[in-house]
């Protein structure tokens, strides 16, 4: 027998664009929820635009790696019967979500009042790289930015060049604070009967991540620095250099540190007294940097992980990407799932990091191409084939369900 999903029930109406929106959904997918992502009409943009694409197609790997279990349906939302298109999903959702500049939605028509008209309990996600209001709302604004401004990259890179993280982690944050607050609002409206608006800044989510730097300065007056991958209050705690790679290495406290150095041969330095604790090695990092590099240059990647995990030392090697597709933990753990998408044929897209302990909670939907659903979901809502006709051919939808096929 069929499972019951975890968010078995609840329906989204999705017009969000590029990263976070589309994250946050997927995740929502992932649980169960039913997904209608409404595209705009015309040529793809955005994150369908982004190469690179799936061989021998329009199909963007950005798109297809953030949007399975979604059905897609193209509107000109410029046009009042698309609006009123939108309205009737609207009626039937549990969920709205938008991620346009503040101000636009209200602008197309379908903001958060305009949606509560429609559904008074509906709960409406606005999420934007500065909030709805502040001084900094009417700022465009993207992950780099949210990154640069809430702190993260003046904390991150090295003493003379702040970096971005690699990914767009700013994006991903707000997607799971997304999810975390559909999630509240969906209980506090089963406890009340109200839905509501929330409002999600990237530079928030970003601030809400700066560990102990915040807390550090507002109390103590540290102003952290920015130093590698080395951490502030710890150390061995950074990325050292092996013959032919690099491996991470944690042994801030006196029993690892004691093992590590076992390990390396030279136990003579857990007492020494200016390795003998944190403090003192951490004003002493440089020199413990270099023995610990000295001592690596003569051992691989694989052997010095094999040393330290043998002395219980934690150590993880410094995996790229197709180390970690093909390793087995990724495949143990589910983590690359695979589809059969309508135009690319077979991808593999991450998997979903909640095991829940009653069922796999990944979305059966592929990813969708743009339009996929159009014709599908109108004929749901009850309007005709010859309704279908007249409204491609007055532009109010988009014809991506003509003109690909399977």
């Amino acid at each position: 027998m069929a499972k019951t999903k975890i968010l078995e029930g609840i329906k989204v109406v999705d017009f969000t664009r590029v990263y976070t929106g589309p994250f946050a959904g997927q995740i929502l997918a992932d649980m169960g929820a039913e997904i209608i992502k409404i595209e705009d009409t015309g040529p793809n943009t955005n994150e369908r635009s982004w190469p690179p694409f799936a061989p021998g197609t329009e199909e963007s790997t950005y798109f297809i790696g953030l949007n399975r279990g979604k059905k897609s349906i193209e509107l000109n939302l410029k046009y009042e019967k698309a609006r009123e298109i939108a309205f009737k999903f609207i009626a039937e959702a549990d969920v709205v979500m938008e991620n346009f500049a503040p101000g636009v939605a209200d602008k197309l028509g379908i903001g958060y009042a305009a949606c509560k008209a429609v559904k008074p309990d509906i709960i409406y996600t606005s999420t934007s790289a500065f909030g709805q209001y502040g001084p900094l709302s009417r700022l465009p604004g993207y992950d780099m930015l949210a990154q640069a401004m809430g702190g993260l990259m003046s904390i991150t890179g090295y003493p003379d060049m702040p970096l971005r993280v690699g990914s767009s982690i700013g994006d991903v944050i707000a997607g799971l604070y997304c999810c975390i607050g559909i999630l509240g609002a969906l209980h506090y409206r089963s406890l009340t009967g109200e839905g509501q608006h929330i409002d999600i800044a990237l530079v928030d989510c970003i601030f809400t991540c700066l560990e102990n730097a915040v807390p550090a300065y507002t109390i103590c007056g540290r102003v952290p620095q920015r130093m590698g991958s080395r951490h502030p209050d710890g150390g061995p705690y950074d990325v050292y250099v092996c013959k032919d790679g690099f491996v991470g290495v944690v042994a801030s406290n006196e029993k690892l540190w004691g093992n590590m150095c076992q390990a390396m041969g030279r136990p003579e330095l857990a007492t020494d007294p200016k390795f003998n604790s944190n403090a003192a090695r951490l004003e002493n990092i440089e020199e413990m940097t270099a023995i610990i590099n000295n001592w690596m240059a003569n051992y691989t990647v694989d052997e010095v992980v094999k040393i330290l995990r043998d002395a219980r030392v934690a150590v993880a090697p410094i995996l790229d990407v197709p180390q970690i597709v093909e390793s087995e933990n990724t495949k143990a753990r589910n983590m690359l799932v695979e589809y059969e998408h309508a135009t690319a044929g077979k991808v593999k897209v991450p998997g979903n990091p909640i095991k829940f302990g009653a069922y796999e909670a990944i979305a059966e939907l592929p990813p969708p191409f743009k339009g996929q659903h159009t014709k599908e979901l109108l004929l749901q809502l009850g309007y005709s084939e010859a309704d279908v006709e007249q409204m491609l051919k007055d532009g109010v939808i988009g014809d991506g369900f003509i003109t690909r096929k399977k």
